[in-house]
């Protein structure tokens, strides 16, 4: 697995911080997370997203429709089947890749961790 920065933990918490105060509806618009993403290095991001893709890989993402929802399926579902096969979760930074709908796919990551786990603990 890649090393994981200061910055790319500090993303994934934000994310979390985010998500818990406002919801994953007001979180995807939130132009604090969005600053932060279009700030980060893509390898920071990439970080990010497989640390909350790692996360998410048995929980139930929201419905919603969009390139953000379409990219943290393909993320999920990359990390269960590497948390199958027994190897780490990456995800190759990509700098062309846009900083907002990667963002809003973390939300969505985080959303589907956090449902993971309360439904996991009912």
């Amino acid at each position: 697995m890649a090393e994981r920065t200061a910055r790319s933990l500090t993303l994934v918490r934000h994310v979390r911080w985010k998500l818990h105060i406002v919801g994953h509806h007001d979180a995807a618009q939130s132009s604090f997370l969005t600053s932060s993403w279009r700030a980060s290095s893509a390898q920071d991001r990439a970080d990010a997203l497989a640390c909350l893709a790692r996360d998410a890989r048995n929980g139930v993402l929201p419905r919603v429709s969009g390139p953000a929802f379409a990219l943290a399926t393909r993320l999920r579902r990359a990390a269960r089947d590497h948390g199958d096969a027994g190897g780490p979760c990456t995800v190759e930074p990509d700098e062309t890749a846009d900083p907002v709908v990667q963002m809003r796919a973390a939300v969505l990551l985080a959303h589907a961790a956090l449902r993971g786990d309360c439904w996991a603990n009912t």
